[in-house]
């Protein structure tokens, strides 16, 4: 069902009570809404079956809506990999984590449902408390999502649990490089010394009220394998961080999305594009970069990043250098 036509509450309310309780997978498909119907600016599936008189009242209400909050920013999550181990993970069957991937797929859970303020360290304790019902939403959902997913390869880097065009949000993957309390880091760049990386999130729209005119960077891809980037407004060509940029001391990653407006689920999550090579650069404060990236973008990605009119004079250089 398109979000124009969106049922209101009360209608999945009537329409739940109607047909009797039943499982998430089984109530969307009967009724052909979208699990989007349930979440956006909404409780989701467990609180639409109290309503409709179906489960027991939440024995701690804020909790209980925050994870609802939490469940709806989780609707982007598209790699099958982490999906896989999501449903094991909230079945008990991964308990407790033992590799580094499988400590950093729970770092990545315990950002998206509790918002990546707190220490890793706490993680098992914060993710226990989810039970019950919203347990088993968790594990619906799972299957759901994983049955629209598109198939994802294994991770990139062994111990980095990113799949290439997958999307995640930005505390998901600062988690997946080991970063602790991700939520705290407010810039669109951040290096990782552990991983020697470089990961660079940028959003191709940038508009007057979202960003300052000092933090409207060019950013945009030239062709689906040549990107744009600029730097911070304040990096100079000497500063040790651009050397690192430019002679490869460090592997730069792209996460990429088109806006960060707030559609009734959260900020917009990015696309992992992948590990990019230092080209050419011109300038400084801002720096103008041409990378060049391992992965083709993916045609829907490059569509709305691609260069536009105003920008495409700035891409000649790529294509000289």
């Amino acid at each position: 069902m398109a979000n124009a036509n969106r049922p209101t509450w009360k209608e999945l309310q009537n329409e739940l009570r109607k047909l009797g309780d039943m499982t998430l997978p089984r109530f969307l498909d009967v009724t052909n809404f979208e699990v989007e119907d349930l979440y956006r600016n909404r409780g989701g599936w467990t609180a639409l079956r109290r309503a409709a008189g179906f489960a027991a009242a939440a024995s701690d209400p804020a909790i209980d809506t925050q994870l609802g909050r939490a469940f709806g920013r989780a609707l982007h999550i598209d790699d099958t990999v982490r999906l896989t181990f999501m449903d094991a993970f909230f079945r008990g069957m991964v308990w407790p984590p033992e590799t580094v991937r499988e400590h950093r797929m729970q770092a990545m859970l315990d950002v998206a449902l509790w918002g990546g303020t707190e220490p890793y360290a706490d993680a098992a304790v914060r993710l226990s408390r989810i039970k019950g019902d919203r347990r088993v939403e968790l594990v619906e959902l799972a299957e759901i999502l994983r049955g629209r997913a598109r198939d994802t390869s294994s991770p990139l880097q062994a111990d980095v649990p990113l799949c290439l065009h997958s999307r995640y949000s930005k505390n998901e993957v600062l988690a997946a490089f080991g970063v602790d309390k991700p939520a705290h880091m407010r810039e669109g760049v951040k290096y990782i010394a552990e991983h020697r990386a470089d990961v660079f999130f940028v959003t191709i729209n940038k508009n007057e009220r979202e960003y300052s005119e000092s933090t409207r960077y060019s950013d945009y891809a030239i062709t689906e394998e040549l990107f744009h980037w600029e730097s911070q407004s304040g990096l100079s060509a000497t500063a040790p961080t651009a050397e690192r940029y430019i002679h490869g001391s460090s592997t730069v990653h792209l996460l990429i999305r088109q806006t960060k407006r707030d559609e009734g689920w959260g900020a917009p999550p990015y696309t992992y594009a992948g590990p990019m090579r230092y080209v050419s650069c011109k300038g400084e404060r801002p720096i103008a970069f041409v990378w060049k990236l391992d992965h083709a973008l993916p045609s829907e990605v490059f569509q709305y990043a691609k260069a536009t009119p105003d920008n495409a004079l700035q891409a000649d250089f790529a294509a000289e250098s």
